[in-house]
C-alpha cells in the first residue's frame, strides 16, 4: 500500500516539511519518565517521520530515523531498546518501499537491488550507533555510579573516623576514671584515717601519712602517663592473679574487710583480657569503698567451657538499678564487656548489696 499519492508536490510542501522537522526538534526536548509515556513518546516520533517522509516526501527522511534511535538508546533500556531499533529499522523500510520521489533517478529494475541495500546500510547505521550509545550511556553511568561510590566511601570515612574518635575518647575517659579514681578513692580514705589517728595514734597515722605519700607520688606518675599517652599498664610486670590480690590487700588496708579471693585460671589470657578483668574488679572494689558500707566482699574469678566468668559480690546499702544508669563507672566495666562480646549483669537492690557478674568468651 502507497501513501504517495497524498503529496501533489514532487518533495512535498516546503512549509510543511519545515513544520515537521522543527516539531520533531521540539519534541527531543520532551523527557518522559513512565513506560507508556516513552512507548507513546516514541510511537508520536514514528508516526511524524512516517508523514515527513511519505507525505510530505521530505529527502533525506533517514537522517530523521537516526536521531530516534540515539533517542531511544537514552529512553529504553535491554530489550525494549532493541525492540525500537527494530521497529525503526522496519518503518524506515516501509518508507522506502512507498516513496514516491528520490533525490535521484533509480530505473525501475533496480529499485529491488537499491531498497535491499538502503536497508543493509541503515541497518548497519543504526547497529553501530545503537553500539555505541550504548557504550557512551554505560560509560557514563559508570562514572556516575563510581562519583557516588565515591561520595559514599567518604562519608563511610568520615563515620568509621568519628566512631574510632568516640572509642578512643571513651577508652580515654574510662582509663582515667579507673585509674585516677581508684587512686583519688584511696587517698581520700588514707586522709579520713590518718586524721581521726592523729592525737590517739599518731605513730599510725604518720605511717598513713607516709603511704598517702606514696600514693600522691604514684597517682602523679599516672596522671602524667594518661595525659601523655594513656599507655600505662596498670598490671605492669604482673600476672592477673598477682595484679587482682594487689587490689585486694589494697582494699584490706584501706577498709578493714579482707575480700574472700578465688581465681582459677587454666591457661593465661590475652592482654585484653587481663586488662578488662583488672579494671572491673578494680572499679567493683573502689565502689564498694565508695558508696558500700560493705562488711563481707566476694571476688571470683574462673574460667570455665571456655569462658571467663568473674563475680564480685558485696553484702552493702545496695542501690537502685533503674536511679543509677549513668553513672561512668557501671558504663565502663558494660563498655569493655561488650568490646570483648561477653555479658554482663549486675544485681543489686536497697540494703541489699551489690552482684556483679560477668561472662566473657575465649575466642579460639
Amino acid at each position: 500500500m502507497s501513501l504517495s499519492h497524498l503529496s501533489p508536490y514532487p518533495f512535498g510542501p516546503p512549509v510543511w516539511n519545515e513544520l515537521g522537522v522543527i516539531l520533531f526538534a521540539a519534541i527531543g526536548w520532551v523527557s518522559p519518565t513512565s513506560k507508556w509515556q516513552k512507548w507513546f513518546y516514541t510511537a508520536t516520533q514514528l508516526g511524524l517521520i512516517v508523514l515527513l517522509a511519505l507525505v510530505g516526501q521530505i529527502p533525506v527522511f533517514q537522517l530523521l530515523f537516526i536521531i530516534l534511535v540515539i533517542r531511544n538508546c537514552v529512553l529504553f533500556q535491554g530489550r525494549n531498546r532493541t525492540l525500537t531499533t527494530v521497529l525503526t529499522l522496519v518503518t524506515c523500510a516501509f518508507c522506502l518501499w512507498n516513496r514516491r520521489v528520490y533525490p535521484f533517478h533509480i530505473e525501475p529494475n533496480q529499485f529491488e537491488v537499491f531498497w535491499f541495500g538502503s536497508l543493509v546500510i541503515f541497518g548497519l547505521v543504526i547497529l553501530f550507533l545503537q553500539l555505541f550509545v550504548d557504550a557512551v550511556i554505560t560509560e557514563r553511568r559508570s562514572r556516575d555510579a563510581l562519583a557516588a561510590a565515591n561520595v559514599r566511601l567518604q562519608e563511610y570515612a568520615l563515620k568509621v573516623e568519628e566512631l574510632a574518635t568516640m572509642q578512643e575518647r571513651n577508652r580515654i575517659a574510662r582509663d582515667i576514671h579507673d585509674s585516677l579514681g581508684h587512686s583519688l578513692t584511696a587517698f581520700n580514705f588514707h586522709l579520713e584515717a590518718a586524721i581521726r589517728l592523729q592525737k590517739t595514734k599518731p605513730t599510725e597515722a604518720e605511717a598513713l601519712l607516709l603511704e598517702l605519700k606514696q600514693l600522691g607520688a604514684q597517682t602523679l606518675a599516672e596522671v602524667s602517663q594518661s595525659v601523655a599517652t594513656l599507655r600505662t599498664d596498670p598490671l605492669g610486670e604482673k600476672s592477673l592473679p598477682e595484679a587482682i590480690t594487689t587490689l585486694v590487700d589494697h582494699f584490706y588496708r584501706l577498709t578493714g574487710v579482707l575480700p574472700a579471693l578465688d581465681i582459677h585460671l587454666a591457661q593465661p589470657l590475652p592482654q585484653a583480657y587481663n586488662l578488662a578483668i583488672f579494671r572491673i574488679v578494680q572499679e567493683s572494689l573502689t565502689n564498694c569503698c565508695k558508696y558500700a558500707s560493705t562488711t563481707a566482699v566476694t571476688v571470683l574469678v574462673q574460667h570455665c567451657n571456655q569462658q571467663i566468668q568473674i563475680t564480685i559480690a558485696d553484702n552493702g546499702k545496695g542501690f537502685d538499678l533503674q536511679k543509677n544508669t549513668t553513672g561512668f563507672g557501671l558504663q565502663g566495666m558494660r563498655e569493655r564487656v561488650q568490646a570483648l562480646a561477653g555479658e554482663i549483669k549486675i544485681i543489686s537492690a536497697p540494703e541489699q548489696g551489690c552482684r556483679v557478674e560477668v561472662c566473657l568468651p575465649i575466642k579460639q
